[in-house]
């Protein structure tokens, strides 16, 4: 079978498509990254709690307790009789008890404290979250899974080095290990 045989100006056109798309790619992977970058930097305080509330749902998935502990403020108190240590422990607890997390979160209305500085700042989180316990059997695709869409208050606290949390408030009841909490 005889194929005709591409001239050089063909081959040379398709070269150049080929770096007008990675000069496409690349352009826009800069534009992307810059664009996150200035939002880090300029955003503002409203900026840096949200991404303080999604790296909290980070190291919740990825049950990292130390980082989850270095997120909580000295001073936390809680009105279910929680302090630093307690919640700590008990996060522990939670942890151990489900083998996966899931959290996607719906939304975060983030209010800060009205003065120049901001110290203090109070969201309101949404979030669907799904717990694959320990003893999840094999069988259907939803046994051992426990999941429900929930509501918190997070108070959190400016400190030297970032945000901390320093309050959580459950607005509804919510479902962990077998028992009501809020």
């Amino acid at each position: 079978m005889n194929c005709p045989k591409r001239s050089s100006t063909d081959r040379r056109s398709g070269r150049s498509w080929i770096k007008i798309y990675i000069w496409a790619v690349v352009i826009s992977s800069v534009a992307y990254f810059g664009f996150n970058l200035a939002r880090d930097i300029f955003g503002g305080e409203e900026a840096k709690v949200r991404k303080f509330i999604m790296q909290g749902k980070s190291r919740l998935e990825k049950k990292d307790i130390i980082g989850l502990s270095d997120m909580v403020a000295d001073g936390y108190k809680d009105k279910y009789g929680n302090d630093r240590m307690t919640l700590v422990y008990g996060t522990k607890s939670f942890l151990a008890y489900y083998s996966d997390i899931f959290i996607n979160i719906e939304r975060a209305d983030i209010k800060l404290n009205e003065a120049k500085d901001a110290t203090q700042a109070e969201a309101e989180v949404t979030a669907l979250m799904i717990f694959k316990t320990k003893e999840g059997k094999p069988g259907p695709a939803l046994d051992g899974l426990e999941g429900e869409k929930d509501k918190f208050l997070l108070k959190m606290i400016k400190e030297k080095n970032g945000w901390k949390l320093l309050e959580i408030e459950f607005l509804q009841p919510l479902n962990i290990m077998g028992e009501k909490i809020g």
